[in-house]
């Protein structure tokens, strides 16, 4: 099993890799095979100027649209034919006889009723959707057991009860069968509607690169496509699991642990998203934000690379947690009493292999994602993220683990405040500015307060296991005192930077939340226990650091807009 999840994390790294190597080695003609490198370069060019915003944005829309104009009443039909067999006698053969008919076959006729225009394309979309998610959702009434609507009828359900209660539950998992079909046919038949007869959309952006030869765009565009089924098709995995908690996730066929007794396990999506501490990525997410609005102030403002820099810095993030989970739990400093890891281990909910695998994979995305910002931006790009990426190893694996000797605090402040603002900057303008480093100052102090509290809250299990952080070489009260002049000298960066014009006078927003971060102080001040660090403490410090990084971001975007 661990050898098909390598394999499934792997193989598209693997694939893209020999494409490259193809085309480098002239295998394949870059002519007509561009090599991977020059497609991500193409994409970059495209969200660089907002055109590939633009188009995927109409087809998304479309797709939406016409989703959920065809889901809607399939479903309500099919439940109606599954229960009723007058209704399904009555419709059965007009579904039988239009169902196989290829539905983009059908679209010239929808031209001619309904036009060249938007209309069309999304009917198209619900036309081609509706007849899956109709019979599946008809298969899945016709499958339940009629036990269930015995007992329901004896409990006085009829009519509309049994239609809410009975056939619509128990049908759900084959209506998602239908809905994740349907958004598969959805991408093909707008992407094929858009290439007929359409002025925007991805389906156009192909069409008109196959008319000036431009291969790159159309392979672009159709890693764009494949991005957005694979997107979609998650999406709607999330929302089953939402929806049918009751049903095994993915994971359980393959993920040994421990259950409490009468306790369900949580599913593979539920377990993973606890894995990577989602709560913390105020941590990686605000200096993307105020490091682009750094160079908003100054007019650039490239939408495709701020959301590649926002993935990058994300991913890498999530994989330093999974790391630091990982090798904690080896070196023995992570047990089942511990509060501050995110407990997956512990728990039985995942192997530690799994997470350290999970980190690899969330490493090798966030490098692929990447290879858009080094076509744009080159090798100090890439210098960057290799670093970022090694620091996040090197803070608790390796054989020097930095997080273990006291140089915690100087990593998260270089990389995950000054690195992070500034690479952001230079991702959107290729260039550094005194105003961008000054910017990152108060970010890379309020990221480290973060750390500082978290420190505190694990001082004593760190000594007892022979963790070396600078909390315990400073004790308690000096660890708080350390935290008082990461507060303090955060507020007094953004106010002189505002008095040196450094940063625009917006910025003294930022002291609407001095009183959360009194109430920071006061609470570790004041308090020893590990529950109360980290819901009012360590939880509070990230939220500071988030709305200090969205006020100061939105002072520097609204300087660049007067």
């Amino acid at each position: 099993m661990r050898s098909s999840r390598w394999l499934t994390a792997l193989s598209p790294l693997a694939f893209l890799a020999l494409w490259e190597l193809a085309s480098r080695a002239g295998l394949a003609d870059p002519r007509f095979v561009p090599p991977p490198t020059a497609v991500a370069k193409t994409l970059a060019g495209l969200a660089s100027t907002g055109e590939l915003a633009f188009h995927v944005g109409v087809s998304v829309r479309r797709i939406l649209a016409g989703f959920v104009a065809g889901a809607v009443p399939a479903v309500a039909l099919g439940l109606a034919m599954g229960l009723w067999p007058p209704v399904r006698a009555a419709l059965m053969p007009l579904v039988a006889s239009l169902y196989p008919i290829p539905k983009i076959a059908v679209y010239p006729l929808v031209i001619v009723y309904l036009g060249i225009g938007e209309a069309s394309k999304v009917t198209i979309v619900a036309v081609s959707i509706f007849f899956l998610v109709l019979l599946n959702t008809m298969a899945g009434v016709l499958g339940l057991d009629q036990a269930y609507f015995q007992i329901a009828r004896a409990y006085g359900a009829d009519g509309w009860r049994l239609f809410t209660t009975v056939a619509l539950p128990g049908a759900l998992p084959q209506i998602f069968t239908g809905l994740k079909l349907g958004m598969g046919f959805a991408l093909i038949v707008i992407v094929g509607a858009e290439l007929l007869g359409s002025d925007a959309g991805i389906g156009f952006l192909i069409w008109r690169a196959y008319q000036i030869f431009a291969v790159d765009t159309m392979f672009a565009g159709l890693l764009v496509t494949a991005v957005l089924g694979w997107v979609a098709t998650a999406g709607l995995d999330w929302l089953e699991g939402r929806a049918l908690p009751w049903r095994p996730g993915p994971a359980d066929a393959w993920v040994p642990g421990v259950r409490r007794q009468g306790e369900e396990r949580p599913g593979w999506l539920a377990v993973w998203w606890q894995a990577v501490r989602p709560f913390s990525f105020t941590a990686s997410v605000t200096p993307v934000l105020v490091g682009t609005a750094a160079a908003a102030r100054e007019g650039v403002f490239r939408p495709g690379l701020f959301l590649a820099a926002l993935v990058a810095s994300v991913g890498i993030h999530a994989a330093t947690n999974l790391f630091n989970d990982y090798y904690d739990h080896l070196r023995g400093v992570d047990t089942a009493d511990s509060v501050g890891p995110s407990g997956v281990i512990q728990q039985g909910l995942l192997p530690a292999r799994a997470l350290r695998d999970g980190a690899l994979v969330l490493l090798a995305v966030s490098g692929l994602v990447g290879l858009v910002l080094v076509a744009a931006r080159g090798w100090p790009v890439l210098a960057v993220g290799a670093a970022s990426v090694l620091a996040g190893y090197a803070y608790t694996g390796g054989p020097l683990p930095l997080g273990y000797r006291s140089l915690g605090d100087v990593v998260v402040f270089v990389f995950m405040g000054l690195m992070i603002v500034a690479g952001a900057y230079y991702v959107q303008t290729g260039t550094l500015s005194a105003a961008a480093l000054w910017a990152a100052l108060p970010v890379a102090a309020l990221v480290d307060a973060i750390l500082v509290v978290n420190n505190l809250r694990d001082l004593p299990t760190d000594r007892a296991r022979g963790k070396r952080t600078l909390a315990t070489v400073l004790g308690p009260q000096g660890t708080r005192a350390h935290l008082a002049v990461l507060l303090i000298g955060a507020y007094l960066l953004v106010g002189i930077g505002v008095l040196l014009s450094r940063l625009p006078p917006a910025a003294v927003l930022v002291g609407l939340t001095i009183p959360q971060a009194v109430r920071l102080w006061q609470a570790v001040r004041t308090a020893d226990d590990p529950v109360t660090l980290t819901r009012r403490g360590v939880r509070e410090a990230a939220s500071l650091h988030g709305r200090v990084g969205l006020l100061l971001a939105a002072a520097l975007a609204w300087a660049g807009l007067r």
